[in-house]
């Protein structure tokens, strides 16, 4: 079955590129012998007027044979006008560009069927506001909707994480929803660092917003107090106090921070651990207890203790040889600091070591009965091969927490197949981005040369892909046609880019090039892609038959 997937992965991508430079060749009235798929001995084929199409032994390229573009070719009396290079500069331009242009609008289709088969997204609606953050700081409170930015309707979370993102350091006018009333606030998103997808540090805007909460599910780090006395555990989900219903972990906490020493009748939910180790609460009975705090002085003050914290802090899982592991933190520890700074979200965590993957960090915790421990760590970088047989990069710090959260219940998406559009067009845009600077780091050495692959890359990836479902192997189709589009245009002779160099040097010189120079480049043109293919086959061999 392989075969076949690799044949249609091929098939169709050759079909499109070719396809684009077949129209435009008829649209502009240029004389096309043949249209062919594949290239050596003829498998199949038929000819309809003056062109014969063609699907032919080896799928691995394709061409659209135009008359005029041998400069051998004897052009007959009425074909006079028809040959390619008889027609405009612009229209030959047009005519090589649309190859390449086509793989790289092709993909926007692909994402269309995904993104139109997406009948509800998440709201713009706050779930949590991170204090000290810009959107703190403004009075955003959870549960406020954002209806608009700098005058622009919002609906989605993800238009608003985007308008977000691209204005670091600018101010923004945010139009916020309240209870039923609209107000405006200037709000400024700080500008942090993050990595995209080739490792490479990118200035986003952040103004401390969250779509989901955590639910009022609890954490205890210490043995003897009131809590853990009252038999709940690290885990435990807070449902009810005092027979008040509780949801997220800020009212838990406000009800705690407010108690003078009241006892506190306690509903709670004690999940399972599934298979796939996330918290399950289905058939759960809810238990009961009851709490009473424990007054403290802390100064002048007469504080009550509990023992109760935040299940977001906990570490659930540590990974075995991780930096976490060898500074002794274990599971159902409580983090405490970061960086010499007390902390205050988990999420701090994440975002400072996306930032500064090669900086030595400082984290504080407290072990279960135990006191506060201190340790420095530097993430470790792992290299490991994923199931395409690509080397990839991984770097771990190793503890993680789970927590149960939630979010607003999805939308449904209005105008759903124009928000599609949109969302497609943007998406391919952005991998073609992301792809053209991959060229570039890769000629600079910036990316191992040895993630470049040929014929036994594309069968093995068609092969995983089609396993793994449609869904995937049409989005792998599209990342494939983006890649052959970028390739076609770099200026080589004898690809797509480099008749487009031919043709820009002749819109400067005023002439073509003399025969015997494009003879010459085309030789190296062919010397410099043969060298390319049998470096991408070497690569093949080792990554696919000696591993």
């Amino acid at each position: 079955m392989t075969v076949l997937y690799f044949i249609l992965l091929i098939g169709v991508l050759i079909f499109v590129h070719e396809m684009g430079h077949f129209l435009f060749a008829k649209l502009f009235d240029v004389k096309v012998h043949k249209f062919s798929l594949g290239f050596g001995p003829r498998l199949a084929g038929f000819r309809k007027g003056e062109t014969e199409y063609v699907i032919a032994w080896v799928p691995l390229g394709g061409f659209v044979k135009m008359l005029g573009e041998d400069p051998n070719d004897e052009i007959k009396p009425e074909d006079q006008g028809r040959a390619f290079h008889q027609k405009p500069l612009w229209q030959r331009y047009i005519v090589v560009l649309a190859g390449p242009a086509f793989n790289l609008i092709f993909p926007i289709f692909i994402y269309f069927v995904f993104f139109a088969a997406q009948t509800h997204t998440v709201p713009s609606v706050i779930g949590k506001v991170f204090a000290g953050q810009p959107a703190a700081e403004a009075g955003l409170l959870p549960g406020d909707k954002i209806v608009q930015i700098e005058g622009k309707t919002i609906r989605y979370w993800e238009e608003l994480q985007s308008s977000i993102s691209d204005s670091p350091g600018q101010p923004i006018r945010i139009t916020i929803e309240r209870d039923g009333q609209r107000f405006d606030r200037l709000i400024t998103p700080q500008e942090q660092i993050s990595r995209n997808r080739l490792d490479m540090e990118e200035r986003v805007g952040r103004i401390g917003i969250s779509p989901r909460f955590e639910l009022a599910q609890i954490g205890i780090s210490d043995p003897g107090s009131q809590g853990a006395r009252a038999g709940l555990r690290t885990g435990d989900l807070v449902t009810a106090v005092n027979g008040v219903r509780v949801e997220r972990w800020s009212q838990l906490q406000k009800i705690l921070d407010h108690n003078r020493g009241e006892s506190l009748r306690i509903a709670y939910l004690r999940p399972g651990r599934s298979v796939s180790h996330f918290f399950d609460l289905r058939g759960l009975a809810p238990r009961v207890t009851v709490v009473d705090p424990e007054p403290r002085r802390d100064g002048g003050k007469v504080r009550y203790e509990t023992g109760l914290h935040s299940a977001e802090f906990f570490v659930r899982d540590v990974e075995k040889g991780s930096p976490a592991d060898k500074i002794g933190m274990r599971p159902g520890d409580r983090v405490v600091g970061f960086n010499g700074k007390p902390l205050k979200y988990w999420e701090t965590i994440l975002l400072t070591l996306d930032a500064k993957k090669d900086a030595t960090h400082s984290i504080s915790w407290i072990a279960y009965g135990g006191k506060e421990i201190t340790g420095s760590f530097k993430l470790s970088q792992h290299t490991y091969v994923d199931e395409y047989r690509q080397k990839q990069k991984r770097y771990v710090f190793g503890a993680q927490n789970r927590i149960l959260w939630k979010g607003a219940e999805p939308v449904a998406i209005e105008s759903r197949f124009s928000t599609a559009a949109s969302k497609s067009i943007r998406k391919t845009g952005e991998i073609v981005g992301v792809m053209a600077i991959a060229f570039v780091q890769l000629f600079r050495g910036a990316i191992p040369r040895d993630t470049i692959g040929g014929p036994l890359m594309l069968y093995y990836t068609a092969g995983v892909a089609a396993e793994k479902g449609w869904d995937h192997f049409l989005w792998m189709m599209a990342l494939i046609s983006i890649n052959l589009g970028i390739l076609n245009l770099l200026p080589i002779p004898i690809l797509d880019g480099g008749h487009i160099m031919f043709f820009t040097i002749e819109a400067v010189k005023r002439r073509p090039l003399s025969l015997r120079a494009r003879e010459i480049a085309s030789y190296v043109g062919l010397v410099l892609l043969i060298s390319l293919m049998v470096f991408a086959f070497k690569n093949d061999i080792v990554r696919y038959w000696f591993k």
